[in-house]
């Protein structure tokens, strides 16, 4: 080979390695999540924590209080996969992260009502990660602290393990709270700006606060990010589902937020309009079970209704002819003034089947 030759191929490989994306280069340097130990969930580890609960539930039909009784099942070859953040999980009184990624069964009941149910749709890959304390969002700014940096970096850190071990398989997120926010930061520097990443995103679960997801009034996209729609549409793809929950009717008593709050209603996208096709609770929610409901988790299919209310909130109500044994207003007390940790209980099965049909679209 000549002298000249020689100097064309060594350009053109710079040309290569300068072409190369970021993602390009995430996707082939092993990282801290390569070892099983730092998942929660993740197919074929040995202890899989959304394999490990119990999802056998008894359904509760109507005023007639007919039941059927419905075993969960996992998907055997699942077509694409499901990347879940939990929320706020460490209640310690100082701002800071959470230091001991050891001990964390605490983290199951979140795991329970917010992601196990996914796998009979996708493989469920959930990391562990430097969490916030609940203390951190008292300061200013949160956002920029450190700590914020910390959390977001161990799960960029394992989204990046993911795309690695994954290449080419289509995902959706799922987040909950301060999850939510990390996955929305993670979003706007890893996919909103990479078309390669973002084709193979089916959609994100964006589920409240949607504090930090900005939107400009009267639009779907703009913002916090400049690619990457709310849903609008059952088959629309590459878009978020994002909401907070409140007992319907009580917008009048709410301040008036400084900015829009994105609300997308899931009975909007497919389901029948306003109508919440299913929510479940278990038996360590502290709610009362029917008399003879012998499963672990109970479920009442159109007993509850749905609506974005004016201040952006989806208000949750009571179906017409339902007599629920716990009303949306008096959970909403039970838990604290909000329906923020039953976010994902109340309108599980539209979720899942808005899930199911983004998946098949995709």
């Amino acid at each position: 080979m000549n002298q000249f030759s020689l100097k064309i191929l060594l350009l053109a490989g710079l040309a290569a390695i300068a072409g190369c994306s970021d993602s390009d280069r995430r996707e082939r340097e092993p990282g801290p999540y390569a070892t099983d130990d730092m998942w929660l969930c993740k197919p074929g580890i040995a202890d899989d924590r959304c394999l490990a609960i119990d999802l056998k539930t008894t359904w509760v039909y109507g005023n007639d209080d007919s039941r059927a009784v419905f075993e969960h099942e996992v998907a055997q070859d699942p077509e694409f996969d499901c990347f879940y953040v939990y929320p706020t999980q460490d209640f310690s009184e100082e701002p800071g992260n959470t230091e001991d990624l050891t001990d964390l069964g605490y983290l199951d009941r979140a795991i329970a009502n917010q992601a196990a149910r996914f796998n009979s749709l996708c493989a469920v890959y959930t990391p562990k990660y430097h969490q916030m304390t609940i203390a951190t969002y008292g300061l200013d700014n949160v956002r920029d602290s450190e700590f914020f940096a910390r959390a977001l970096n161990d799960v960029e850190a394992a989204f990046d393990q993911y795309l690695l071990e994954n290449p080419g398989r289509n995902f959706v997120l799922m987040g909950h709270s301060q999850g939510s926010h990390m996955l929305l930061a993670m979003m706007q520097n890893r996919i909103d700006r990479d078309p390669a990443v973002r084709a193979r995103m089916i959609s994100a679960l964006l589920v409240g606060p949607t504090g930090m997801l900005q939107v400009p009034a009267g639009e779907v996209v703009g913002g916090s990010l400049e690619n990457i729609p709310l849903c609008e549409q059952a088959a629309q793809t590459g878009c978020i589902v994002a909401y907070d929950s409140m007992a319907a009717g009580n917008a009048d008593a709410r301040p008036v937020p400084d900015a829009p709050r994105p609300c997308v209603n899931p009975t909007l996208l497919g389901g029948e309009p306003g109508q919440l096709a299913g929510t479940m609770y278990n038996a360590d929610e502290g709610f009362p079970f029917p008399e003879g409901v012998d499963t672990y988790w109970v479920a009442f299919p159109d007993h509850y209704t749905a609506a974005c209310e004016p201040d952006g909130f989806l208000g949750i109500g009571v179906a017409q002819g339902a007599e629920p044994a716990v009303p949306p207003s008096v959970v909403e007390l039970f838990l604290g003034g909000s329906l923020h940790s039953a976010d994902f209980n109340y309108p599980i099965v539209d979720l899942l089947r808005i899930v199911e049909t983004q998946g098949r679209n995709h």
